[in-house]
Parts: structure tokens; C-alpha cells; sequence
């Protein structure tokens, strides 16, 4: 309802009796009197509306806490009206208050006068307050936290969500972070990781993050998680070499850098009759201080039953969902398969001979004078022909192993990039389809879009995708039909049919729009870490380019996805330094 200014509390003779202290002041008193017994005059603030979520609160808190700030008001005669505190009375009086705090103020003049007195109080009193900062908030309710009252006491009290209280809690541990939240930066959420990174004394990350626009921010401190989680776990790996006298390289070497694989060296021949051999464990274990190690994850596949690790290649990939079906000749069912993450140990060095080794064939070419190909030839002399033919087929294998190199170390990149931007883009969409009603275009969008692809919400387990965007809980299937194909797909449409259910009309459109963008999101992210290569496949340029229009910032990776950047362009922008990165974003 809204409470008009016009409506007056009951006449202090049908109020409550209440006790009151008289304070003989400069021309007022202080008292306590029941909130009924006000007179809630004329205002400038000329209706209040008792449901807002403001009001609300107000009430909860005076329920909690009673009238903290005390009522200004006038005596007229008998009555006493309220000049500033006119939500405070009213919801004192909906939470039951037996007295509130009152300063009463004597008048003076004609009518007129005290008129033009009261609407001049009245707008200064509300000009002049100033809230607290949401730093001031996040600060005290840390300090709160650190005198031991629980975030659930903490919630009531201050009128805060409980998961909100937590949040402020983290973001009060950093003066940094409260800055950044009070100069408008940073949102609270915002403000509570990087308040993670400044309590750990992670510097870089914290410069980092402040750098950054804050609509890469959520993909940023992910990305940042994810590298100090890495290598917290390179270097454990690595332990057990750094005690064996191996230097610990912290980023990959290159060769452009003198930095030269053991892959591409050899055991040197020792005499006449002896031949070039490939490096062998041996030879790298004897020399440890010439060679430095990189350590980098890669999948292992191995059989269940034995631990056999078995190359990639002999699996059949299209038993992967059909328990049932029988692998192709020679090649082993994806059920009896154990993939995981391991650490590959590459060595490298940046003095072949002291490490035992030599230039192989390929290496020794990439290593030939530059101005080799200049040297004139005698076409009659054959050995010579034949040399120089063959330093140029060897110069061309030493380039195309690095082009395979430079490839692989742009999908690593772009594999661990698109999993963080995978977590942020479904984090987005869940929030995002919270709404209750279709964005503008969607409807239009949706139609479209099936009308192009009319099977697109049945593939690709789709349902669970559904269940997990729109927050519903999927009972796991047991019993005989566990892991036959389908039957996830229908306990996910079983559990999502109550909440279709239950949904609006408008909010009913919002989730077939759900239905859609789920679709899209498993044939993306549910078909692997490298959907990001399928650029000309799937669409993906009408899912993306939709969340993009609706708020969603797409980030290297997903323009890889799109077409609008080339792997090795995607790359680029993701390895770039973070201050060129955030200077072509703030330019878009």
C-alpha cells in the first residue's frame, strides 16, 4: 500500500501510556513517546510506499534495533507532528514499537512562516543525509565478523542476505579492494576477489585486476586462479627434479632463445664406425646441471583393468556414449579407458656439449649459416648438389617442426582459455536467465533459430545442460538402465517439468529461450575443451553473437570460436601483456 501524508496516527488520548523524559533544552525537549501518539503532518516526501524492499527492511530493522536516530517534531497545542522522520514513525508503528525517540521543537511566527520553516527543514534534512559507502558497510561487517558475531546474526541485524554478508566480509579484508568498491571500480563481488589475491600478497594479480575492465574482470580472476593453482602444482611436480640437480624452468623455452630440445639432439658418434644415437634417459640423468626441465599437463589414456597407457589413437571415440556397441578391430572401448591429467617432463639445454649431446641432422641445418642458400653451387659437382639439396630438405623439416610446436603450444593455450571462459559464460547464463521476462529481440531470435536447426534441442544431452543453467537438481539414474544413452537426458526433463510447471506465462517464453541457449551451450562446451577450432560448425556464431548483444563480453577465445579471429590471432590476444590487452579493449 502507499501511505499518504494526510493520514495521522491515532489522538494521543486513545495511545498507550508511555514514559517520558523532558530534557530542558535551547527551545526543545527530548522524549520517548509511542509512535502512535505522532501526528504525521505534511511532507515533501508526499507519499511513502510501505512495500517497497526499502521499507521493508526499515521495518525489520526498528523491529530489530527500535528508532536509532530520533524524530523531529513540533508541538502544536496537544498535537505533536512529525517534521523529519516520517518513514521511521510509520514503520515504528507496523513493527509494533512501544516508544521511539522524539525531539519535540517549540514554533514560533505566523502560519506562513512555520510553513515556510517546515518544507525548508524537511529538504534539508533529506538533502544532507549521506549513506554510508558500500566499503564503510563491507568494513563494519568484517570487524563484526572478527568479534565473533555469525553471518547469520550479522544478516538480521544489518538487514543484509546472508551470502551477501559473506561477500562484504571478504571484500573488508583489503583496504584496496574497499577503495576500488567506493570510487565505483569495482562491484562488491568484484571487490571480495581481489581482496583474495591482496590478503595472499599476490601484487601482480591485484595491479592485474584493478587494470582491467571490469567487464573481463570474472574471466581475468579465473584466469589467475587457475595459473597460481597450476603452478602451485608444477612445482610439486617438479620437486623430485630440482633434487636430482635439474634446473626448473618457469616458463617453456624457446629456441629462438637458445634453448635447444633434447628431442632435436643426439648422442654424438665416438668414432669412424659408430653412428649418431637418439639422447637417452641415461645421458640426461648423468648431466642434470646442463639441462633444464618444463613440466606441462598433457592427457594420459591408460587401460582400466591393467594401467596400460595406450596412445590416443587407438580408441574408438564413437563407442564414448554406447556402452553396448563393440570397438572397432584393433582399437579399445572408451568404458575401459582412464583418462587423466599428468605432468610431461621436456628437456631442454642451452650447451649441447655439456650435456652430452650434439645437433641432430634437422637442428643442425636450423643452425647452418643464414647465408648458406647464397653460396653459389657448381651445378657439375653432384656431392655438392646433392649436399646443398639436402641442407635445404633438412632446413625445411627443422621449420615445420617448430610450425607443429608453435601449433601445439597455441592449442594448450587456447584449450585452458576456453575451459575458464566456458565457467564464466555458464555462470553468466544462470544469472542471466533468472530474468521473468524475454529480452528484447528474443523472441524473433529463438524462432529463428529453430526454424534453421528444428533438431537442435535434442542433441548433444541438452536437458542436463537445461537443468544445470536454470538451477534444478537432477536425481543421478540407477538401476539397470544406468548409462544406457537417453536415460540422463529424460531424468533431467523429469525434474525441469514442475518448474515449467509453476512459471508464468512471460516467464514460461524465458525458459524456452533457456531451452535454446542450453542447446547451443552443450554443443559447445559439452563436446570438449576445443570447441573453440569449430568455427565454421555449429552455429556458434549465432549463440555467441546473441549473449554478446545481451551483455555478455566475449573474450579471445570465443572470437576464435565465432570466426571473427584466427587461432593463431586468438592466441596473440591471449598471451599478449595485460596492459595491450585492456588498451584494445577500452578501445571497442
Amino acid at each position: 500500500m502507499t501511505a499518504q501524508n494526510t493520514v495521522t496516527a491515532p489522538a494521543a488520548t486513545e495511545a498507550p501510556a508511555v514514559d517520558t523524559t523532558v530534557a530542558a533544552g535551547a527551545g526543545e525537549e527530548f522524549a520517548r513517546l509511542h509512535p502512535a501518539t505522532l501526528e504525521v503532518g505534511p511532507n515533501v516526501r508526499d507519499e511513502v510506499d510501505t512495500e517497497t524492499p526499502e521499507f521493508r527492511a526499515l521495518v525489520d530493522s526498528i523491529t530489530e534495533h527500535g528508532v536509532l536516530q530520533a524524530i523531529s517534531a513540533i508541538r502544536d497545542g496537544d498535537r505533536v507532528v512529525v517534521i523529519d522522520g516520517q518513514q521511521r514513525t510509520l514503520a515504528a508503528i507496523e513493527a509494533k514499537a512501544e516508544t521511539v525517540p522524539v525531539v519535540i521543537r517549540s514554533v514560533t511566527g505566523n502560519a506562513k512562516a512555520r510553513e515556510i520553516a517546515r518544507l525548508s527543514q524537511q529538504v534539508v534534512a533529506n538533502d544532507r543525509r549521506i549513506d554510508l559507502t558500500q566499503g564503510q558497510r563491507a568494513k563494519a561487517v568484517t570487524g563484526m565478523l572478527e568479534l565473533g558475531v555469525s553471518a547469520t546474526k550479522i544478516s538480521k541485524a544489518v538487514q543484509m542476505p546472508r551470502d551477501q554478508v559473506k561477500t562484504a566480509a571478504a571484500a573488508g579484508r583489503s583496504q584496496t579492494a574497499l577503495d576500488a568498491l567506493d570510487g565505483g571500480q569495482l562491484d562488491l563481488e568484484q571487490a571480495a576477489v581481489l581482496a583474495t589475491f591482496d590478503a595472499e600478497g599476490d601484487h601482480d594479480a591485484v595491479c592485474e585486476l584493478l587494470e582491467t575492465h571490469r567487464y573481463h574482470f570474472a574471466h581475468t580472476a579465473k584466469r589467475l586462479l587457475a595459473d597460481r593453482a597450476e603452478r602451485k602444482e608444477r612445482a610439486a611436480a617438479a620437486q623430485p627434479y630440482a633434487e636430482r640437480g635439474f634446473t626448473i624452468a618457469d616458463t617453456e623455452p624457446y629456441f629462438a632463445d637458445g634453448q635447444f630440445r633434447a628431442d632435436d639432439l643426439v648422442i654424438p658418434a665416438e668414432g669412424k664406425n659408430s653412428e649418431q644415437r637418439a639422447i637417452t634417459a641415461e645421458v640426461i640423468e648423468a648431466h642434470p646441471a646442463a639441462w633444464s626441465v618444463w613440466l606441462s599437463k598433457g592427457e594420459q589414456f591408460t587401460l582400466t583393468a591393467t594401467g596400460e597407457v595406450i596412445s590416443e589413437e587407438s580408441i574408438d571415440w564413437g563407442t564414448e556414449d554406447d556402452p553396448e556397441s563393440t570397438a572397432a578391430t584393433g582399437y579399445h572401448h572408451c568404458k575401459d579407458i582412464t583418462t587423466e591429467q599428468v605432468w610431461e617432463a621436456e628437456y631442454f639445454t642451452t650447451d649441447p656439449a655439456a650435456a652430452g649431446a650434439a645437433p641432430g641432422p634437422v637442428l643442425a641445418a636450423a643452425l647452418a649459416d643464414a647465408d648458406a642458400d647464397a653460396v653459389a653451387v657448381d651445378p657439375d659437382d653432384a656431392a655438392a648438389v646433392a649436399r646443398a639439396r639436402e641442407q635445404k630438405r633438412l632446413a625445411s623439416e627443422a621449420a615445420h617442426k617448430e610450425a607443429q610446436r608453435a601449433a601445439l603450444r597455441r592449442t594448450k593455450e587456447l584449450n585452458k582459455a576456453s575451459v575458464i571462459a566456458t565457467e564464466v559464460r555458464i555462470e553468466w547464463l544462470t544469472k542471466f536467465l533468472t530474468r521473468k521476462t524475454l529480452p528484447k529481440g528474443a523472441g524473433k531470435w529463438i524462432t529463428d533459430t529453430l526454424v534453421d536447426e528444428p533438431g537442435l534441442l535434442t542433441q548433444n544431452k541438452a536437458p542436463q545442460f537445461l537443468a544445470q543453467l536454470l538451477g534444478v537438481n537432477v536425481t543421478a539414474v540407477t538401476g539397470p538402465t544406468a548409462g544406457y544413452p537417453g536415460t540422463e537426458d529424460r531424468a533431467a526433463r523429469e525434474a525441469i517439468a514442475p518448474v515449467i510447471d509453476k512459471a508464468s506465462e512471460p516467464r514460461a517464453q524465458v525458459i524456452a529461450l533457456a531451452q535454446v541457449l542450453a542447446a547451443y551451450e552443450a554443443r559447445m562446451s559439452g563436446t570438449g575443451k576445443d570447441w573453440w577450432k569449430r568455427s565454421g560448425f555449429g552455429n556458434q556464431d549465432n549463440y555467441l553473437g546473441f549473449l554478446d548483444q545481451h551483455g555478455h563480453t566475449l573474450t579471445p577465445v570465443e572470437n576464435v570460436a565465432t570466426g571473427e579471429l584466427t587461432p593463431e590471432a586468438g592466441y596473440d590476444a591471449l598471451t599478449a601483456p595485460s596492459s595491450e590487452t585492456n588498451a584494445e579493449t577500452a578501445g571497442q
